[in-house]
């Protein structure tokens, strides 16, 4: 019987748990219908969807530099400029928004 890494294992089931709910948040944020909603309601849950896709593509990243790690592979690409920028780009891009939009409501 094969010993199981119960420390491993929530790690990357946090992770992946992460991952799915934050996309599925993401999905269901920018699939509601506009109706009678404000253009700053519409705002609002468009930035929601883009930060949960952010959190999204972190946990993967992580999920997968985890993992990466966990089996010995080389995590050197995983630090190159480009995925990691990569993988902070969509919650950057949110977190602006966020902060755009708290910024230009009225006190």
């Amino acid at each position: 019987m094969r010993h199981v890494d119960v420390a491993a294992a929530l790690t990357f089931a946090a992770d992946g748990v992460t991952a799915v709910a934050s996309a599925f948040n993401a999905v269901v944020l920018l699939a509601r219908r506009p109706g009678e909603r404000t253009l700053r309601r519409r705002h609002a849950l468009l930035v929601l969807a883009i930060v949960s896709g952010g959190v999204a593509v972190q946990a993967v990243f992580a999920q997968a530099l985890y993992t990466a790690h966990r089996f010995n592979v080389d995590v050197a690409p995983f630090f190159a400029a480009g995925p990691w920028l990569a993988s902070r780009a969509v919650l950057l891009a949110g977190t602006l928004l966020l902060s755009a939009l708290i910024l230009r409501r009225p006190a």
